[in-house]
């Protein structure tokens, strides 16, 4: 684990082959997992899975951030014939996302996280599994994203799979209740009760994610963004992104020309 103190919220856009929980304290900005990009605030508790990208990008740039705390331990630790240690192992291999906890979660275990920095070996794994049992009910619990009945789980997964595999070009409605066996009317059931949206509501969601990340994270130019999240033109892709983000791409990705400067990032 690692405990930075006063030092700037700044590091490359990186991946890991093992699990990271990272706790940061007195900082804003915005957070990048995977395609996601979400604004955090002054306390900021989220648990990334292997092989998922991620960058924090502090607000005020090269400030002095209070505390972060890193911990990273590999895929199978909790893979042992321990009753508590199977039921976090389980958890974790069930995780198809990396979860970010609420601030009540976070400021709950902020304290064991803290301490782990100056314990010993074992106390860190026994502080570890106490932080890690505390946030598996309250994401159990509280914090599932998406309440999908159990009726058409495995459907929806499968759906949602498909749709994630390309974003140029997503079937139509109809269509897609054909390779899911449904009617249209129960598709659009599914998607409004099981998701909150509706099914066009949910592409432009996934376009809009991995247009934020691709403008965040890449000099591609925009039209190149634009195809690659299966927009016909860079004009309608800016029009649809002033919409949504209430800015243009183009502005959206100065935000983040700073970091290009200070990690000597080519354009």
């Amino acid at each position: 684990m690692k405990h930075i103190k006063q030092s700037p919220l700044l590091f490359e856009w990186h991946q890991h082959d093992c699990y990271e929980l990272i706790l940061t304290l007195g900082a804003t900005g915005k957070r990048f997992i995977a395609d996601d990009v979400h604004v955090f605030e002054a306390v900021d508790l989220a648990l990334i899975l292997p092989g998922e990208p991620h960058t924090w990008d502090n607000q005020d740039q090269q400030a002095l951030v209070g505390d972060v705390v890193v911990v990273l331990w590999p895929k199978d630790l909790f893979a042992v014939n321990i009753n508590e240690f199977e039921a976090l192992q389980t958890w974790l291999n069930g995780l198809e996302y990396g979860c970010v906890f609420s601030l009540e979660s976070a400021l709950k275990v902020k304290n064991l996280l803290l301490e782990m920095a100056g314990a010993p070996a074992l106390k860190k794994l026994t502080l570890l599994s106490e932080v890690l049992s505390f946030l598996m009910r309250a994401q159990i619990e509280k914090e599932m994203p998406i309440n999908v009945s159990s009726r058409h789980r495995a459907r929806v997964t499968t759906i949602l799979e498909a749709l994630n595999k390309d974003l140029t070009c997503f079937p139509s409605l109809s269509d897609l209740a054909v390779q899911a066996n449904l009617s249209t009317s129960t598709l659009k059931r599914v998607f409004k009760d099981n998701l909150g949206m509706s099914y066009s509501q949910y592409c432009e969601q996934l376009r809009l994610k991995r247009a934020r990340h691709l403008l965040a994270t890449t000099a591609l130019p925009i039209g190149v963004v634009a195809q690659q999240c299966g927009f016909n033109s860079s004009a309608y892709f800016n029009q649809f992104y002033k919409k949504h983000e209430n800015m243009t791409p183009s502005r959206f990705r100065k935000q983040f020309a700073w970091r290009k400067r200070v990690m000597g990032v080519k354009k």
